[in-house]
């Protein structure tokens, strides 16, 4: 490259995400995509190459030091795909728990930070087909946009899946060779298939600010926020640290990850109708109930109170979807692991999201992200440890496509991801929804939570139990007198002995 390289300078936003990284903590977002077939090697580099480098500066793009101290996007000039694609075989058992453990094994790994900071694992042998395991770190974007960039390799039909592999933008020999190179030459004059955004969730996130007309944006206008911020920014302040559970106390550097079934988004919708409460409403206290379980399973008691989670809220207006960087603030969700039955947890859920929607706490939280990137790392990482104390979680989740989608010329069964912890936070829960169902993926460190898995069943059980309540809601007459009696005793529940977003429906 002649003359002085290009550098972009890099926001304190997503400065503030590259400087997070610590021993026991990466920040680094883990998705797995599941595909029915052997998706064929060679293909999967010529798609990454046309609808990922090609299309995303960013991704032939190195984090440098520049000479005033900041932080830039840098040309990586030794930039090379082949490092950062890897090919494995799912070692024996090849069951889900053998790529759970597998996937373990990866995330303990920091990316390389001499490089561009994103790698992409194509794992064979994974229940009869393959499985596509990308990483990539936070400072290049949140989860809304790297889904939108998942995206745009994959198509809505198997033919236009094939047809990404031709990018007629850059169109040397080296890019048509493998298995279908001449026939896809021939489409290369052919518009591409991506995903329409338009037919994702990506507007209906577990907490979002899009709605124009949403008090924070009012308050904007008005020019209110800052009496506002007074008032939140004391509550944050006054805010305890969360209290004492199995889910707080000394990290490691070892994090393992689990994820549940599929769950059928129509019967969540029918929980959600029953209860007038959103499917976010109905995920979370489900969560909340696993959450509690599991307290139950360790002798921890749940009953002393409830504990916090640490809750992303969408500030990515729908038409700037496309754009990578990090649009988004946190806030402070209480998880209701302190009540025993499952509709008053529902309850609990469903008022607390509501008063989060409505308060313009997130658009603080944001401008403080921007001031955290700006402050000496020290101190930055002083700020991070005191907000990640005051909770015991991060949840969130990432809508995917409603409709059944393809990836070089495969259908993709199963879409999963993993959502980093910062500072002290032990535990990442993340929701994700697919083509019709939802799923639950538990990132948390091996020093405090032994058995994760139990975490997952017990989800599956809270939802079933929510499943019941809502079919029993249900059985009521005109009068409103109940046709079928309510258990308030929760079938097989764990004991302790001597003691304790929107998709909307």
């Amino acid at each position: 490259m002649s003359g002085k390289t290009k550098r972009t300078p890099m926001s304190s936003v997503d400065k503030a995400w590259f400087e997070m990284d610590s021993a026991t903590n990466l920040m680094i977002i883990n998705g797995l995509m599941w595909f029915d077939g052997k998706v064929d090697f060679e293909l999967f580099t010529q798609i990454l190459e046309n609808r990922f480098i090609e299309r995303y500066e960013r991704f032939r793009q190195r984090v440098v030091t520049g000479a005033d101290g900041r932080l830039y996007w840098e040309q990586d000039p030794h930039f090379d795909l082949r490092a950062h694609v890897r090919r494995v075989a799912l070692p024996e058992p090849r069951t889900q728990e053998g790529l759970q453990t597998l996937v373990s094994s990866i995330i303990n790994e920091p990316l390389d930070r001499r490089k561009p900071l994103w790698r992409f694992f194509l794992v064979e042998d994974v229940e009869g087909g393959s499985a596509l395991f990308g990483r990539i770190h936070h400072c290049i974007g949140d989860g809304i946009a790297l889904i939108r960039v998942l995206l745009d390799m994959t198509s809505e039909d198997r033919e236009g899946s094939l047809r990404l592999l031709t990018n007629p933008s850059a169109a040397p020999a080296r890019r048509r060779r493998g298995l279908l190179g001449a026939a896809l030459h021939g489409a290369r004059g052919l518009a591409h298939t991506s995903v329409d955004l338009g037919k994702t969730l990506v507007s209906q996130t577990l907490l979002t600010l899009e709605d124009p007309n949403h008090p924070v944006v009012v308050a904007k206008s008005l020019g209110l926020v800052s009496a506002a911020s007074a008032a939140i920014l004391a509550k944050l302040l006054l805010l305890p640290p969360d209290r004492p559970t199995v889910f707080k106390g000394e990290l490691s550097a070892i994090k393992r990850v689990v994820w549940s079934q599929p769950l059928d988004l129509t019967k969540i919708k029918e929980i959600g109708h029953a209860f007038d409460a959103t499917i976010n409403d109905v995920l979370v206290a489900a969560v909340a109930g696993a959450l509690r379980d599991y307290m139950l399973h360790v002798h921890d008691d749940p009953n002393a109170g409830n504990i916090n989670a640490m809750v992303p809220v969408n500030l990515r207006p729908l038409d700037r979807a496309g754009e990578l960087g990090n649009q988004f603030a946190l806030v402070y969700l209480p998880l209701a692991i302190s009540l025993d039955d499952p509709v008053a947890r529902l309850k609990a859920t469903k008022h607390a999201m509501d008063v989060l929607k409505q308060s313009p706490e997130p658009f603080l939280v944001y401008q403080i992200l921007g001031l955290i990137g700006n402050l000496p790392l020290d101190i930055a990482r002083q700020a991070t440890t005191w907000f990640s104390t005051k909770a015991s979680a991060v949840l969130t989740n990432v809508p995917g496509p409603r409709q059944q989608i393809y990836f070089a010329g495969l259908p993709l069964r199963r879409l999963m991801f993993w959502v980093p912890q910062s500072g002290e936070i032990s535990m990442g829960i993340s929701i994700i929804s697919y083509n019709g169902t939802v799923m639950l993926g538990l990132i948390v460190d091996d020093n405090l939570v032994k058995e994760p898995q139990i975490i997952m069943d017990r989800f599956t059980h809270q939802f079933d139990l929510l499943a019941s309540r809502a079919q029993q809601s249900r059985g009521k007459d005109a009068a409103g007198r109940q046709m079928i009696p309510i258990t308030q005793a929760e079938p097989n529940a764990p004991t302790v002995a001597a003691a304790a977003p929107t998709i909307q429906s």
